[in-house]
């Protein structure tokens, strides 16, 4: 997966919209990243989409419009259900609760360095950062606009922590894809 970015002259909606379905477009402080997902990372979301804990719903890479800044993380979960999206029915505009994101090459300077701050300062309540690689998950809690690192787990097949402290989710799927 490659990245590749330019400063913007359209709206991020528009500008991200312009884009083929195949290529993931963000747009961050003015300039909008272009990637096309790996299908690696797609297999490894696909065994945790029908397993959204009770009161949750989540989806894989929803286009989230946070203020002017359009940020798709690999899984974004909302309490209370379905967030509505805008009426083009392509961007979501309600702040999810928790944001996950699957670190590879290609996407770890983006994911860890400019997405994980602005997921921070939409207010965000929870991050995971997973690392297929060497197996490793982070979670986060948001405390004031900054990232508290609550849990590090290394190789573990089956997670449970927050927000999820009544559901046991598989890592599995992730391990498989380094």
């Amino acid at each position: 997966m490659r990245h590749a970015a330019t400063r913007r002259t359209l709206a991020p909606y528009e500008e991200v919209q312009t884009l083929p379905h195949y290529l993931v477009g963000e747009a961050l402080d003015g300039v909008l990243y272009v990637s096309s997902p790996p299908t690696s990372r797609a297999q490894g979301l696909t065994p945790l989409l029908g397993r959204a804990p009770e009161g949750w719903w989540w989806t894989a890479e929803p286009r989230l419009l946070l203020g002017e800044d359009v940020l798709v993380p690999d899984l974004a979960g909302w309490v209370g259900g379905r967030p509505a999206t805008l009426s083009d029915g392509s961007f979501i505009d309600r702040v999810p609760d928790w944001v996950c994101e699957v670190l590879t090459p290609a996407t770890a300077k983006l994911d860890l360095t400019l997405k994980l701050p602005r997921y921070a300062r939409a207010g965000i309540r929870h991050a995971w950062v997973i690392n297929p690689v060497h197996r490793v998950v982070e979670m986060f809690r948001l405390d004031h606009e900054r990232w508290m690192l609550t849990h590090t787990l290394v190789g573990e097949e089956l997670v449970r922590a927050e927000p999820f402290l009544r559901s046991d989710l598989p890592l599995t799927p992730f391990w498989t894809q380094a």
